[in-house]
């Protein structure tokens, strides 16, 4: 799909929403109320303002619109489905903080039901739509692919075995690019390959130039020779050697394009927002209707246990590698060391003599994890993110994995995405450090509001059936 077709996609996707959200809420009030010609109120255009502004941000936070006919259906349909469940919770909230009784259960029923067969049955006959326009060729820009090298191979065969993105791949030039000498009857130099002159360029739509170290051609003297014709010309930056997620995004300072290596959705001021109004809402509420009386609980618990302190404070390291001082509560003896005989960071292990009996059983519950809340609540950390680690095993695995001080772009959380696919505990073994720091990153190119919901719920999942890593 080119630009034109991706933003078309996006728009038609977006208007067709609305359009069945707002004819799901007045289809609801109309079969809900019991007054045959009931008039809208300025109360429910505002009600409408809501759902709608509300189904645009968790659609976004979904990545609904961003250039989806590509993506299996299942998959699409599954990010539908949670859109529409947080439109339900929406409406519920909404008739629940403001106490009107004009909206009943019925007007519930009725607009949830009708949005979760409008919507989904809309998004697939759109998207057979489009791929029905594409196959018989409207929309189809003919493309001119310059670049022999394995960047340009694989773009080419991208594209070729993609139909879907609307080109059509008329020509690809893996030779040397060279001009010829101007002409006396030509005010220009012609661009040449393999000695040929390139021919008519004018029935081409779009030239891609693939970009890099192996090219036998001068870019920026390509890009000139074409500016004479009508053709939209698209460089393709070598980038793939610079991160192996493949995750890029561009942006612009005034008029100096910028491509980040990486995507990262909390560099969003709003992601970042709602990320933060969640910690606190969540941290306030474990720590007023959990912590009020656990935490009496486990300290009496620790002291009867073992002498010491009932809380555990070491520095670890935060975003941007910022130093704090994370609490737990102590599991260990007060004398236990934190390193080996060779002065190397020493994590516990199965069965490890340091860790108290009470302890054993805080540790394998997760339970002395909840003091964190309360540095969830300062800021220094999340309620989901990288497991912070040691200030002494960060120096000491920053040259042992690569990329590893890519997870302190983030917050470090009480629970994250490598914790809940089974990688906690030990992490000794330099493989299984690499998958830990491998899943951090994962987690920070693809945040979603939804996905610290899983991330939540999986962890207390694991606390309820218990942790085979957890020591």
């Amino acid at each position: 799909m080119d630009l034109s077709s991706r933003y078309l996609f996006h728009f038609t996707h977006v208007v067709t929403d609305f359009f069945f959200i707002i004819l799901s809420f007045l289809l609801a009030v109309r079969f809900s109320n019991y007054e045959y010609f009931y008039q809208l109120s300025l109360y429910d255009a505002g009600f409408l303002l809501f759902l709608l502004c509300g189904w645009y941000f968790t659609a976004r936070s979904n990545r609904l619109y961003e250039d989806k006919i590509q993506e299996n259906q299942m998959r699409e349909l599954f990010k539908t489905a949670n859109t529409i469940l947080w439109q339900v919770m929406l409406v519920i909230l909404f008739i629940f903080a403001v106490k009107e009784n004009d909206y009943s259960r019925t007007f519930v029923v009725i607009y949830g039901c009708l949005v979760a067969f409008f919507i989904p049955f809309s998004k697939i006959l759109l998207k057979k739509i489009y791929l029905m326009v594409f196959r018989h060729g409207y929309l189809r820009r003919r493309a001119l692919v310059i670049g022999g090298g394995e960047h340009g191979q694989q773009f080419c065969r991208y594209i070729k075995e993609n139909k879907y993105y609307g080109y059509e791949v008329v020509r690809h030039i893996q030779g040397a690019l060279t001009f010829s000498q101007p002409a006396q009857s030509f005010g220009e130099r012609m661009l040449m390959v393999g000695g040929q002159p390139l021919g008519d360029i004018n029935d081409i739509d779009e030239v891609f130039i693939a970009d890099g170290p192996e090219t036998s051609y001068n870019t920026k003297e390509i890009a000139s020779a074409l500016s004479a014709h009508a053709v939209r010309l698209r460089i393709i930056p070598d980038v793939f050697q610079m991160s192996n997620s493949g995750m890029y995004t561009f942006s612009m300072i005034g008029g100096f394009p910028l491509l980040s290596v990486r995507n990262e959705p909390l560099e969003d001021i709003y992601n970042r927002a709602a990320k933060r109004a969640f910690d606190i809402f969540f941290s306030l509420f474990v720590l007023v209707f959990v912590c009020s009386w656990l935490f009496p609980l486990i300290a009496i618990l620790i002291k009867l246990g073992s002498e010491g302190p009932v809380f555990y404070k070491q520095e670890r390291w935060g975003k941007r590698n910022r130093p704090f001082l994370c609490y737990k509560f102590r599991s260990m003896y007060v004398k236990a060391p934190d390193t080996n005989q060779a002065g190397k960071f020493q994590q516990a292990q199965k069965n490890d003599p340091r860790i108290t009996p009470i302890g054993r059983f805080l540790r394998k519950t997760s339970l002395d994890e909840f003091p964190q809340f309360l540095n969830v609540l300062w800021g220094e950390m999340s309620v989901v993110g990288p497991r912070p680690h040691a200030s002494l095993m960060n120096v000491e695995s920053t040259y042992i994995v690569k990329n590893y001080l890519v997870r302190h772009q983030a917050k470090p959380g009480i629970t994250g995405w490598a914790q809940v696919n089974g990688l906690r505990g030990e992490s000794g073994n330099p493989n299984l450090l690499k998958a830990r720091i491998e899943h951090d990153i994962w987690y920070i190119e693809h945040w979603t509001f939804l996905l610290d919901l899983k991330i939540i719920f999986l962890t207390f999942w694991r606390m309820i059936i218990g942790d085979k890593q957890a020591y």
